[in-house]
């Protein structure tokens, strides 16, 4: 146990203050526990792997002078977005890359938002410049990893990167479209000015403060009972045989398994097994501001389908092999041009899936590699 004592009533600074030393006292148990056991461990059982969580530094918010410090420093990073929708890339390489911008690219005057620091110890914010910006405006700046710079859209592009520059893309993305959407207050309506690094907005009139907030939205893949075919659907916005698992909104009030069994049934007319519900990874996706919770469940295949035309171009059980046979196609098919590429390469192929780096991916995958 630990005993942690405030100085003062500042409601965001204690929430801090109680949460670091949670969090502190969390990592010492589990040394503990690590030390006590470590004699049983053998070389030929390695530690598991650890997720490498990108440090946000939320202590360091408040700091205006040590922020002012950080984003001038030679090493700082910044990430930089183009309308909210587009973030820029390194064009010199084939494996998508963020092109950073250094300190000394960044205009002092530009808005910036600090979100954390990286794994190399480097101070890392992101920058949104308007829509009429163009990459010609880079000639002059070459990013920090030389080469040429694009802009190409977020949605369809990040998950192609590395799983530390998609969280940063996505993380500058959620920041970049609040700040976006909420320009006056909820409260009194008067306009509101970025603090705290850019990670929070406060009224111009009656000081109320609000932060970026994101809605549950679930995902799910939906397999038969003998786990040999699985129902995907198509929406009018995809491109041409992409299909990808259900997917929609949480309503208020409404657990996450509610909303499974809802939305599978809304937009499919399909009853899942409600004992077969599980629960197996989460994503932020800030399009404009959701999380994504993903789940699996089963369903009877032999039931017919009743799909919503609104929400649904179509729905289809697919074979597994089927569904193997379009995860081997790479590149970001969410992109119209991208899938019509792999279409017109093979056109054996049923169905296009989305890439690797999203959430319903990662689904079909958990699926695919089901003994």
């Amino acid at each position: 146990q630990r005993v942690v004592q405030s100085t003062h009533n500042d409601r965001e600074g204690n929430m801090r203050l109680f949460a670091d030393n949670a969090a502190r006292l969390a990592a010492e148990t589990i040394g503990v526990v690590n030390d006590a056991n470590a004699g049983e461990r053998t070389s030929a059982t390695p530690d598991p792997p650890k997720r490498k969580a990108f440090d946000r530094a939320t202590m360091l918010r408040t700091d205006e002078a040590k922020l002012d410090e950080l984003q001038n420093q030679t090493d700082a990073k910044y990430v930089v977005l183009r309308n909210a929708t587009e973030c820029l890339f390194d064009a010199s390489t084939q494996s998508q890359k963020i092109a950073y911008m250094s300190s000394a690219q960044v205009p002092d005057d530009a808005p910036k938002t600090f979100l954390g620091i990286d794994h190399e110890k480097s101070p890392v914010f992101s920058l949104d410049l308007p829509k009429e910006f163009d990459e010609n405006d880079f000639a002059n700046l070459p990013p920090t990893g030389g080469g040429g710079v694009q802009f190409s859209n977020t949605r369809t592009h990040a998950p192609l990167l590395s799983q530390g520059e998609n969280e940063l893309a996505l993380y500058a993305t959620a920041m970049a479209n609040w700040k976006k959407t909420h320009k006056f207050c909820s409260g009194c309506g008067q306009p509101l000015f970025a603090v705290d690094g850019g990670t929070c907005l406060q009224c111009s009139s009656c000081g109320a403060k609000s932060w970026p907030r994101q809605d549950p939205s679930i995902i799910v893949l939906i397999t038969n009972r003998t786990q040999d075919k699985a129902l995907l659907a198509r929406s009018a916005r995809h491109p041409r045989k992409v299909h990808t698992a259900l997917a929609g909104f949480v309503e208020a009030g409404e657990a996450f398994e509610d909303a499974v069994v809802r939305e599978s049934f809304e937009e499919t007319g399909v009853d899942v097994d409600w004992t077969s519900i599980q629960y197996v990874a989460s994503q932020p996706w800030p399009f404009p501001r959701s999380t994504m919770i993903g789940f699996r469940a089963t369903a009877d295949e032999n039931l017919p389908l009743c799909i919503d035309e609104n929400e649904l171009v179509s729905a289809s059980w697919f074979d597994k092999s089927v569904v193997e046979k379009a995860a081997t196609v790479r590149g970001a098919v969410m992109n119209k041009d991208v899938a019509e590429q792999a279409l017109q390469a093979d056109a054996s192929l049923q169905l296009l899936v989305p890439p690797t780096g999203v959430l319903a991916r990662t689904l079909i995958d958990n699926w695919l590699q089901d003994a």
